[in-house]
């Protein structure tokens, strides 16, 4: 199983046209996931986490959350950016 780091799944979010807003510690993600049409639950990411790898678990619920059917299809997403 590959890792995702904060910056990656930042560059996701990115990609995927989610909208962004400054939190008091860090960006927060949200929108219209493109994938499944449907409202996501905010994302957020911690100012100083960009380079630390996303929790297993964590990275799984995002994944979902992003409209992906498992972690392979987001890690073939982000290495397609």
């Amino acid at each position: 199983m590959s890792s995702c780091s904060f910056r990656d799944l930042e560059r996701v979010c990115k990609a995927l046209g989610l909208e962004s807003r400054p939190a008091k510690k860090g960006t927060i993600w949200s929108g219209i996931s493109p994938l499944t049409n449907a409202p996501i639950t905010p994302i957020c990411i911690h100012t100083h986490a960009g380079g630390r790898n996303v929790p297993t678990g964590t990275l799984r619920k995002y994944a979902r959350e992003l409209g992906f059917k498992n972690l392979q299809e987001l890690t073939e997403f982000r290495n397609r950016l």
